[in-house]
């Protein structure tokens, strides 16, 4: 999946004018994935002696994308649903967020019955449907957190 920096905003201390973190707003699209996430990346991801000030728009973009592995397995499935064709369950979408410590992430995910090996698409339950997305994302986003 390619992903794109949408937007970069920094906070700074009131007292210093340091910037204290930044937000990193993200956005991708596959066949199967739709992902809006804005990522907050804070002192502690940075490699030491580093500080945000040190870093460009696409080094803080690839701090934030390198996040998405270590928060995505966190996601809420908050619902999801069929889309029918000639009275047939053909595919659905599941919907999903996150809220985690300043960051923000909803994915929205299309499957079809390639998706489910086990079961038709129409006897898929809850369980299912969080298996087969995760499935999917470790695929798309495999683990490799780094420090800038």
């Amino acid at each position: 999946m390619d992903l794109i920096n949408r937007s970069i905003q920094y906070t700074l201390l009131p007292e210093t004018g340091n910037t204290d973190n930044v937000i990193v707003g993200i956005y991708g699209k596959s066949d199967k994935f739709e992902i809006n996430a804005n990522l907050k990346i804070v002192a502690d991801d940075l490699a030491e002696g580093t500080t945000f000030d040190d870093l460009s728009k696409k080094q803080l973009f690839v701090l934030a994308t390198n996040r998405l592995p270590e928060l995505l397995p966190n996601l809420a499935y908050t619902n999801y649903q069929f889309f029918v064709q000639n009275d047939a369950p053909v595919r659905l979408t599941a919907y999903s967020n996150l809220s985690n410590n300043g960051s923000y992430i909803t994915l929205n995910s299309t499957l079809d019955q390639s998706d489910f090996t086990d079961k038709t698409i129409g006897s898929v339950g809850y369980e299912d449907v969080k298996t087969a997305v995760k499935t999917i994302l470790n695929q798309e986003f495999p683990e490799s957190p780094t420090k800038a």
